[in-house]
């Protein structure tokens, strides 16, 4: 995948969801006056729906772009070389004899009779190895690292950010925003609220969604573009 294919990417999926948000939010001219907050409480879980679902994808995106880009864990930032042994530390804090969830434990040994510090003991035999293999995320993996948790709080936002090797507070200005639509879209979703959302109000957020859309999409595009996700990226590469 080429940098340019990984920006049209992300411009196909979020010009659908656009599309769909346009159709929808041209009918609130044709609401009556007394019943536009309430339309304008359902266009807001709409659009949390689309923030949640665009950012997923750009972040898989951008994971299935570095697995393309078949680096060595070696040459790739520590943050990303971390993601990308999930399942690895998983087995490190958690394994059990026989049950393991990486392969690189999975093999016939007579030492798995010590469970847990097999697989330290073994882990440690195979550092190497491992850091010299190609980084390879998969399926199950990605989805553990671009969690939204159904709920993406500017903390969960940032958590996904520092796990790709990413500025984990470049979207800070937003912080404030998506913690009012959120609230408001778990009390919309849940019935909790019987206020509806004013117009202007509504407006505000959804542009400010949008904003950060084209930010994520640029700065995602740069990151790669330059390489960031290598220990060294290239010496004029920036965000």
């Amino acid at each position: 995948m080429s940098p340019e294919d990984f920006r049209a990417q992300l411009q196909w999926d979020l010009d659908w969801r656009n599309r769909e948000m346009v159709v929808l939010t041209n009918q609130l001219s044709n609401v009556p006056a007394e019943s536009k907050e309430i339309y304008c409480k359902a266009l807001l879980v709409m659009l949390y729906s689309h923030f949640e679902g665009f950012s997923k994808h750009a972040f898989l995106t951008y994971l299935r772009f570095i697995n393309d880009e078949r680096i060595k864990r070696t040459a790739a930032k520590e943050c990303i070389v971390a993601s990308s042994l999930i399942d690895v530390f998983h087995d490190l804090q958690y394994a059990s004899e026989n049950k393991y969830c990486c392969d690189t434990f999975n093999i016939a040994s007579d030492e798995k009779q010590f469970s847990r510090f097999f697989v330290r003991a073994h882990f440690i035999r195979k550092f190497q190895d491992i850091l010299e293999e190609e980084i390879n995320i998969n399926g199950d993996i990605q989805g553990i690292i671009v969690d939204t948790k159904s709920n993406l709080w500017p903390n969960v936002f940032s958590t996904i950010l520092y796990r790709l090797g990413l500025p984990h507070d470049e979207f800070n200005n937003y912080n404030n925003m998506i913690c009012n639509m959120l609230h408001r879209r778990n009390d919309y979703a849940h019935g909790k609220e019987v206020d509806g959302i004013n117009e202007n109000e509504y407006k505000r957020i959804e542009r400010a969604v949008y904003n950060l859309f084209s930010d994520l999409i640029v700065l995602l595009t740069r990151a790669a573009q330059n390489r960031i996700y290598l220990k060294n990226p290239p010496s004029s590469a920036t965000l």
